[in-house]
C-alpha cells in the first residue's frame, strides 16, 4: 500500500507519535536547567552568611562558621553542595520524571500499535514497563532485538533504578561496578560522572574518562548539564526506529 507522500508525490517529514511528548519534556528540561542556574547564580552572588557563636569571650574563644539556606560550613561544604551536589539532585529527580513520562507513552503506543496490527494484547506479554515495550518489540519486530537504541535505553533504565531503589549509586552491593552505568558515564563523563575526590595513578597522574576529564572516585552518579537533553534524544531514536519498524510491518 503506498503511503500519502507516494501518492502526492512529496516527501512528507517524519513526524515522532510521541510528539507532544517530546516538546514538553524539552520544554521541561529547559526549566529545570533554568531554575538550576537561578539557584546557582544566587549562591555565587548572595554568598553564605557569615556567623560568629561566643564560647568564652573572656578568653577571646569564638566559632565562626559560615551559613546557607539550612546548612552551615560546619556540616558540608557548602560551595559543593549548592552548585554541584544540588543541582544533580535536581536533575535526577528531572530524568527520573523524563524516563517515567516515556515509559508510560511508550507502552500505550504498543497498545496502539498492536490494535493495527493484531496479535497477542500488549498487556499479556511478560515484564513491566519498558520491559514489557521490550518483549513486545522483540517478538513483533525481531530486526530490532538488542538494537543500539534500545541498548541506550536499557543504560539509562538501569540508571534510573539504581536512582529509584539505591541513591543514584554506580556500584552493586558487593562494591561491583554497575556495567551499564559504566558504560554511559565513561561514553558520556560530560553528563554522567561519579561524585567524590580525583583518582590517581600510581605514578601520582589524575585518571582520566575517555574524553580526558579527570575520574572521580565516589560512588554516586553526578548529572550534570545536557543529561537531560541526551535522555530525550535517546528516547525519541528508540521511538523513531520503532515507528519505522511499524511502519513497514503495517503496509
Amino acid at each position: 500500500m503506498a503511503t500519502i507522500g507516494e501518492v502526492l508525490g512529496i516527501e512528507i517529514p517524519y513526524m515522532s507519535p510521541l510528539q507532544f511528548t517530546d516538546i514538553l519534556m524539552n520544554s521541561f528540561a529547559l526549566q529545570t536547567e533554568s531554575v538550576i542556574r537561578a539557584e546557582i547564580d544566587k549562591f555565587n552572588t548572595e554568598g553564605a552568611e557569615n556567623e560568629v557563636i561566643e564560647i568564652c569571650p573572656e578568653e577571646g574563644i569564638y566559632h565562626h562558621f559560615e551559613y546557607y539556606c539550612g546548612l552551615t560550613s560546619d556540616e558540608v561544604m557548602l560551595d559543593e553542595i549548592f552548585t554541584e551536589y544540588f543541582p544533580s539532585l535536581n536533575r535526577r529527580s528531572a530524568f527520573q520524571t523524563i524516563y517515567s513520562t516515556y515509559e508510560v507513552e511508550l507502552q500505550s503506543l504498543c497498545v496502539r500499535y498492536r490494535e493495527k496490527l493484531g496479535g497477542k494484547k500488549f498487556k499479556n506479554y511478560d515484564g513491566i514497563g519498558i520491559l514489557k515495550v521490550n518483549n513486545f518489540v522483540n517478538h513483533r519486530f525481531p530486526a530490532l532485538k538488542d538494537s543500539p537504541e534500545w541498548e541506550q535505553i536499557n543504560r539509562l533504565r538501569i540508571l534510573r533504578n539504581h536512582c529509584v531503589h539505591d541513591d543514584g549509586r554506580a556500584y552493586k552491593a558487593n562494591k561491583r561496578v554497575v556495567i551499564e552505568i559504566f558504560e554511559l558515564i565513561n561514553a558520556n563523563p560530560e553528563l554522567f560522572h561519579h561524585d567524590g575526590v580525583i583518582g590517581t595513578e600510581e605514578d601520582g597522574t589524575p585518571k582520566t574518562y575517555s574524553n580526558g576529564d579527570p575520574l572521580r572516585t565516589g560512588i554516586h552518579v553526578l548529572f550534570e548539564v545536557g543529561c537531560l537533553e541526551f535522555t530525550i534524544r535517546a528516547f525519541e531514536a528508540y521511538v523513531k526506529v520503532l515507528n519505522d519498524a511499524f511502519s513497514q510491518a503495517s503496509t
